[in-house]
């Protein structure tokens, strides 16, 4: 018991780690909206394509691992049922939502990627409506299917443009 209070606390503290991590730009136009011009891109960011692929392969592959395959089999209905699966999946929601930010601003920098910066915004937004059902308990199969057909969608569109991504599993929290 001491085991998992322990386990809680290290994930939580991992789980704030992650929300304060990230860009230190700010935008004037509110935190939900979509750019303006999708096709336009911003200042010049070194290795944009490389760091697109890989935070979207990390949030994929989070996805996959701790939300989607859990979903799937019915363990996030209730948090209280299976307590570490919960928590791990609250905090990849975490990491899931935080990801596609950075990736976000690789493809606005690239004008290869620009045309993926509507459907990228779109998805952060799903993810963080998932966010909140996961914490909340109330992740359910049918919401967790029909965000990976959007992953799908996004790594074939992503594929057109020259860039594969490939699913990447983070390690671990608890080994």
């Amino acid at each position: 018991m001491r085991y998992r209070i322990a386990l809680l606390a290290v994930l939580a503290v991992l789980g704030l780690a992650l929300v304060g991590c990230g860009s230190s730009s700010s935008s004037s136009s509110s935190a939900g909206s979509a750019p303006a011009a999708t096709g336009s891109t911003t200042g010049h960011v070194p290795l944009a394509k490389t760091k697109f692929v890989l935070h979207l392969g990390l949030a994929f592959g989070a996805f996959h691992r701790w939300i989607y395959k859990p979903a799937k089999a019915g363990t996030l209905r209730h948090p209280f049922e299976h307590p570490l699966t919960a928590a791990k999946a609250a905090l990849a929601a975490t990491f899931v939502y935080h990801e596609p930010k950075l990736a976000l601003a690789d493809a606005q920098a690239d004008p290869t990627l620009s045309k993926l910066v509507s459907p990228i915004t779109a998805l952060q937004n799903r993810f963080h409506s998932l966010s909140g059902s996961v914490k909340s308990g109330g992740a359910s199969a049918a919401q967790a299917s029909g965000l990976d057909s959007t992953v799908s969608s996004i790594k074939a569109q992503s594929a057109g443009a020259g860039q594969p991504i490939t699913e990447q599993t983070p390690a671990s929290p608890s080994g």
